[in-house]
């Protein structure tokens, strides 16, 4: 692919986050002229830049927006939730595109031109002030707009020459107000020689800049004019010619003189080409004749302002020409009734209809097609990031020769005294080396989480509208770093849990104030780093979990017996939430009520080494704390002994290590269990556990080592025959036979060569 290309994708998805993140804050606050600026210069840019690839129907469908967006911000019209919709749409469609390019290699799908004729026609439907996507007509011509405000400063003369030349072709009059920047010349660009070459000129003005520098102060080479003109020529045409200019704005709009279409000449008109239809003529006539039809009809059909299906005159031009003019008949028939034009289909259904489709949830997007090569994965850093590693890189190449030295000296007869303490001097140099770029390659992986809390504003805004419900969302902490991999695997939990939010937690506006509330209820994300570990939040004022309902539903399904319910505290009962196909949901809807977002919120986390905690006081709302550890890359383990061999456990499950005398052991329920500060812990054996022989030195133990660990919401005792170290490993999942195996996560070389096991905690106990 084109490394331009390449780039440009890639600048493209930043360019769309920036615009959807403006287009939302502008909602929220219509005065926000900083939102209004960031969202246009969002989308003047991307426009500018997809031109330089000849994507036209991209270019089209992002300068729509950008035309609404400029006569927003010229006229202080406040923007609708039309606008809004429409606009969010198109930038959907825009990455969808952005992604196809990426994978094909450059090509846009097939019917985009269709797809965006469609979009930018509606959304230039709401610059005459409609109301959504019935404003416009269905036919791809776009409905005439109104004129830029600086049409009427044009002399009348001059307007009327222009209107009646537009006229006379049968179009629409193209505006262009062109504003090269200062240093355009020296970007290639030649603003007179543009404006020369734009077709069928009918009106120029040239204007000045509003003060003219002091003659000392000019620069001869620095643009200072600026160009206002109208031209009959066809709108795309000119887009193309001014394709690589940024500060160009392009607008068409129907002639204000206009006659008014005569009904009765055109049934007049119309009759009598039926007419000709039913006389006999030569087949050697019938092509000539069928194509003046043809041509008439369009003519027609752009009089009356409607539009006409190409292909169905095509198809019945050339049954005519063969002799068959039914359907030519057909077509004539159907315009002696003008009608008014058939609305616009809903988006959803155009784009299915002409092509891709955007979903109207954004999290059921559909998957990329299989057969499109995969596209290469990216990450963008730092650069200050990028120099730390290469001054380590060049202090790693000293240390390198520094070896040589020592080889020399070795040779040289040496005593081993000095050359064990050069050795021990340089293998520090290289352990702090190897320290410092592990860190460096860790703080280059590192990703804000904002790099998946920013597409939830807009799935919230999506969601809320569809269930009837007014909620703020608030993000905080989103310049929490962690790694990419822990990053990216937050997606699927927050997505459960806020739609989970939504669904059953927030309330209606109705039910809220009944509840002495505000109507906007809240959904707050937020993370923080806490050591080594990162913790997301995800909290709503809403109704909260009411720990009876989950016992009732508990005992409705199985999971327990009455007794066991009452027995169950609070916090055991909210739990239950977590366990596969549990849901407190008298309903299944579309976005919840199966009972399998929890469990996918639990599974995954508990993948990647964190752990999930929940809390909810019922009529005040829920919170669900996400807990991982910053990076999968390195894992911090403890290694210990049990029955003569050497395991190591992940150290963000452990909470502390005790010696425990046997007689603080206590069987309660046929469970082994001990009490660490007031609390009943549960105590397993880790040979036990794994089937290992009782090494002989145990039962000669006064105390039992024991390790407390965290085991997803339990907290459990580990007996085990020996602390030893702890250390920073590279944890490699198991493969081949052993990939099966249970309770085990993978496995890491220890410093002798001997390959260390790595216990699963979850799945042991």
């Amino acid at each position: 692919m084109n490394p331009l290309l390449e780039q440009f994708l890639i600048e493209g998805r930043d360019l769309l986050d920036a615009a959807g993140a403006a287009l939302l804050d502008l909602e929220r606050a219509h005065a926000d002229a900083a939102a209004m600026n960031s969202l246009f210069r969002a989308v003047h840019t991307l426009k500018g830049t997809s031109g330089l690839f000849e994507m036209a129907p991209l270019t089209s469908l992002v300068h729509a927006g950008e035309d609404l967006l400029a006569q927003l911000r010229s006229t202080g019209r406040p923007i609708t939730p039309a606008m809004v919709d429409l606009l969010l749409a198109a930038f959907d469609l825009t990455r969808t595109w952005l992604e196809a390019i990426e994978r094909s290699g450059g090509d846009l799908p097939a019917e985009a031109a269709e797809v965006a004729a469609t979009r930018a026609q509606a959304i230039r439907a709401l610059m005459d002030g409609g109301d959504g996507p019935a404003a416009a007509s269905a036919g791809g011509t776009a409905a005439p707009h109104a004129p830029p405000a600086w049409v009427a400063t044009l002399p009348p003369a001059e307007l009327a020459t222009a209107e009646a030349a537009a006229r006379a072709v049968d179009r629409d009059l193209v505006a262009v107000e062109y504003c090269p920047d200062a240093q355009c010349f020296f970007r290639g660009e030649d603003p007179l020689n543009l404006v020369r070459q734009v077709p069928e000129l009918v009106a120029l003005q040239v204007l000045p800049p509003p003060a003219w520098p002091a003659l000392a102060e000019m620069d001869a080479f620095a643009s200072a004019l600026s160009f206002r003109l109208l031209c009959t020529a066809p709108r795309e045409d000119v887009q193309h010619l001014f394709r690589y200019c940024e500060d160009v704005a392009i607008s068409a709009f129907a002639p204000s003189q206009a006659p008014q279409p005569d009904a009765g000449v055109v049934t007049e008109v119309l009759a009598s080409q039926l007419h000709l239809l039913d006389v006999s003529c030569e087949p050697e006539c019938l092509p000539g004749r069928a194509s003046a039809i043809g041509m008439l009809l369009r003519r027609v059909m752009t009089h009356l302002g409607r539009a006409l299906d190409e292909a169905t005159l095509g198809s019945a031009v050339r049954q005519t020409a063969e002799g068959h003019p039914e359907a030519l008949a057909a077509l004539l028939r159907e315009v002696r009734a003008p009608a008014a034009p058939p609305p616009l289909p809903p988006l959803a259904a155009a784009a299915a209809a002409g092509g891709t489709a955007v979903a109207a949830d954004p999290a059921e997007a559909p998957a990329p097609s299989p057969e499109l090569r995969s596209a290469p994965v990216t990450l963008r850093v730092d650069q200050s990031k990028i120099d730390v590693l290469m001054n380590l890189v060049g202090e790693l190449i000293v240390a390198k020769n520094s070896l040589s030295y020592l080889a020399r000296k070795a040779e040289a007869g040496a005593s081993a005294r000095d050359l064990a303490r050069d050795i021990k001097d340089q293998q520090a140099v290289v352990h702090r080396l190897a320290e410092e770029m592990q860190s460096a390659v860790m703080a280059i992986r590192m990703l804000p989480v904002n790099h998946v809390f920013q597409r939830f504003p807009r799935l919230v805004r999506d969601l809320s509208r569809r269930l009837g419900k007014q909620v703020d969302v608030v993000l905080e902490g989103e310049e929490t770093e962690a790694d990419k991999n822990m990053i990216e695997a937050l997606s699927d939990p927050l997505l459960h849990m806020i739609r989970n939010s939504l669904d059953h937690g927030l309330e209606s506006a109705e039910e809220r104030m009944v509840a002495g509330k505000k109507p906007h209820g809240t959904l707050r994300l937020a993370a923080e780093q806490q050591n080594e570990t990162i913790v997301v939040t995800v909290s709503d004022d809403g109704r909260g979990i009411d720990p009876k309902r989950v016992r009732r539903k508990a005992v409705e399904r199985g999971l327990l017996d009455d007794a066991a319910a009452e027995a169950m505290p609070d916090e055991e009962a909210l739990r239950l939430v977590f366990r596969a196909g549990f849901s407190t949901s008298e309903q299944v809807s579309d976005l919840s009520g199966r009972g399998v977002g929890m469990d996918v919120v639990r599974s995954t986390v508990e993948k990647v080494g964190g752990w999930v905690d929940l809390s909810s006081k019922p009529g005040q709302g829920t919170t669900v704390r996400m807990t991982l550890p910053l990076t999968m890359a390195v894992t911090r383990i403890m290694t210990i002994e049990c029955a003569g061999h050497l395991f190591g456990i992940p150290m963000n499950t452990v909470v502390e290590s005790v010696r425990l005398p046997a007689s603080a052991v206590h069987c309660i329920r046929g469970q082994e269990a001990f009490v660490l500060r007031d609390r009943i812990v549960p105590l397993l054996r880790l040979d036990h556990l794994l089937e290992l022989p009782v090494a002989p030195q145990a039962a000669a133990r006064e105390d039992d080592p024991v390790l407390v660990l965290r085991a997803g919401q339990a907290t459990v005792g580990l007996v085990i025959d020996a602390f030893r170290e702890r250390m920073e490993a590279i944890v490699r999942p198991l493969e081949g036979m052993l990939s099966g195996l249970r309770g085990f996560v993978g496995t890491t070389l220890l410093g002798d060569g001997r390959v260390l096991l790595i216990l699963d905690v979850a799945e042991l106990v």
